[in-house]
């Protein structure tokens, strides 16, 4: 799994208080070393910044408002029309959009990172499933989700063309630029879906792999205003004597 999303991250996770809003948010993939409840020990896989590089070690803080989100595989026949989902996803040479991976969001994380948007080097799009086709069974043929969401300002493409892009804000706050558009997303034949949900503190468990977001607390400090749990740690079972 890339991303967060879930993200991010989806996320990604995507954050969802305002205290955050003044720092950028980072998102690394990485390794959890140790967690004493109030501090992650991390050592980085992956990262979309050259602020931490792959094997570098960092800390990062919890905070009382981060989210735990737990990531589970699924398939494109769970997600139905009325969901909230959202995708990675790459522009193709005609201008259509392939998801590289898809999440499926729970219920309480309805409206995470709503919008269309750049996050590191790929494309994030997130909003309710208004359609979705999954392909053939045994097939190589791609599936197809449509996605219906907000987004921060409607952009002109030229000949007549608009699109709706960046992440939407809340009502209070959402300018008169706000928009809505349309996301039709290819998702071919062996795409990772994954179901996020919410979790607490005991999934940070030494071993696994976490995406997690990331940005400037007091003092210069790295805090946390969510983190997705990708792979839990692996407990080996022991082997029955002979």
């Amino acid at each position: 799994m890339k991303a967060a999303v879930l993200f991010l991250t989806a996320c990604a996770v995507a954050c969802g208080c305002h205290a955050f809003a003044a720092e950028p948010v980072l998102r690394v993939k990485a390794k959890l070393t140790g967690f004493d409840g109030q501090v992650m020990q991390l050592e980085a896989l992956s990262s979309p910044s050259a602020v931490v590089k792959a094997g570098e070690r960092f800390t990062v803080a919890v905070l009382p408002a981060t989210r735990y989100v737990a990531s589970d595989k699924t398939s494109l026949e769970a997600i139905m029309p009325g969901d909230y989902a959202g995708a990675a996803v790459s522009e193709t040479r005609r201008g259509g959009l392939r998801a590289l991976e898809v999440f499926l969001y729970a219920p309480d994380l309805r409206g995470t990172g709503e919008g269309r948007f750049s996050e590191g080097d790929r494309l994030i799009v997130n909003g309710t499933v208004s359609a979705v086709q999954a392909g053939p069974a045994d097939s190589k043929k791609s599936g197809s989700l449509t996605l219906h969401y907000r987004g921060a300002v409607l952009s002109g493409l030229g000949r007549e063309r608009t699109l709706c892009e960046g992440r939407a804000l809340p009502p209070a706050y959402a300018s008169a630029l706000a928009c809505q558009g349309d996301a039709v997303l290819e998702v071919p034949a062996g795409t990772g879906i994954w179901a996020l949900t919410v979790g607490d503190k005991n999934l940070l468990v030494a071993g696994s792999i976490v995406t997690v977001a990331m940005t400037k607390g007091a003092g210069d400090k790295n805090v946390s205003p969510g983190v997705i749990v990708e792979k839990p740690a692996t407990v080996e079972k022991p082997q029955s004597p002979n």
